[in-house]
């Protein structure tokens, strides 16, 4: 064979021209590949992006969601005793003495020490039995922001001006009636009379119109909750008494009552109630026996008219005459302020 004839391609012998592609070389990879390749790798990761998007976004409406629900329900007063407390006041009003206390707790100078939870809400308050009625402590609160436990210019202003530095409030509820039971730690004798005063409702005068009388105010309860919020909706009343320096409101009402014109008596469960100034009696006793000499014990007896032992402002009552109290608890009957 001659040399210039070409041979067959893959003989061997065959010379390779310069120009000529390597049959055996393997093709090097297409970098238009490669891009489209490393392309189609980039566009699945927008897609997983997007469903963490998405997840993330479904979690923050949830969020969002149940933060929603909770405000509603707190701002509607839908949380028991957060309730807004209704801003009424008892078809029945009265202010009563309370006699030998407001001599032996005149003033703070005299009883300087601030009163404590424990002491108002705890012991014989947690459960007061009397009058045959069972009242159970429902919500309690002792404050020193006196302006907080009242409605009403006027009932505020009192409270300022009687230096009012601390307020407690106890709302109770038994088989037959509610009632919220009030304390205001007051600079004397004087102020918790001009605080008594002051929640009265003024009577019309010269034939003026009764809708043009301005309230007062009146005490509110530390719960707005069911049954607290119909307090005053129904026939109810309250009492004032002054207690020394302290100010004592009770205010009752029959738990099925729903119209203020369908008048009952509540002189039981409102001396039932007043029971509720157990612990000042208990101090008027100590201050009182430290004034006194070999009658340790005595005063509470003589001023409850009750056995000896017995605590101060729990024995029962006797009967009663409809459309009157029959006295306060722990006293003996003493009659409303003229004019009430």
């Amino acid at each position: 064979m001659s040399s210039s004839e070409p041979s067959t391609p893959g003989r061997p012998g065959r010379r390779r021209k310069n120009n000529e592609p390597d049959e055996q070389q393997t093709p090097a990879p297409s970098q238009e590949g490669g891009r489209r390749r490393s392309g189609g790798r980039r566009k699945k990761e927008p897609r997983r992006f997007g469903r963490t998007l998405v997840v993330l976004v479904g979690t923050l409406v949830v969020a969002l969601v149940a933060l929603g629900v909770v405000l509603f329900f707190q701002l509607s007063g839908d949380e028991g005793s957060e309730a807004a407390a209704p801003q009424t006041r008892p078809a029945d009003y009265k202010v009563r003495d309370a006699g030998n206390m407001n001599e032996v707790l005149a003033s703070r100078e005299i009883d300087g020490r601030v009163l404590n939870e424990g002491e108002l809400f705890e012991r014989r308050n947690a459960e007061i039995s009397s009058q045959s009625i069972d009242f159970t402590l429902e919500e309690s609160e002792l404050t020193d922001d006196c302006s907080s436990t009242v409605w009403g210019e006027q009932a505020t202003q009192a409270l300022a001006d009687a230096e009012c530095s601390q307020a407690g409030r106890a709302a109770y509820l038994s088989d037959n009636y509610f009632g919220v039971a009030t304390v205001f730690n007051l600079a004397d004798v004087e102020g918790s009379r001009a605080v008594a005063e002051a929640l009265n409702l003024p009577e019309p005068e010269g034939g003026e119109p009764e809708e043009e009388i301005v309230d007062p105010g009146f005490v509110l309860p530390p719960s707005g909750a069911e049954p607290f919020d119909r307090l005053g909706s129904g026939y109810s009343a309250a009492d004032a008494i002054v207690s020394g320096h302290y100010l004592v409101v009770v205010w009752v009402q029959p738990t099925d009552s729903d119209s203020v014109d369908e008048r009952v008596t509540l002189s039981t469960p409102l001396v039932a109630l007043a029971n509720f100034r157990d612990p000042l009696f208990r101090r008027m006793i100590e201050y009182d026996d430290d004034e006194s000499t070999g009658t340790e014990g005595t005063e509470g007896t003589e001023e409850t008219g009750g056995e000896p032992g017995t605590e101060p402002g729990t024995e029962e009552v006797p009967g009663e005459v409809p459309g009157q109290q029959e006295g306060l608890p722990g006293e003996a009957e003493v009659p409303a302020v003229p004019g009430q």
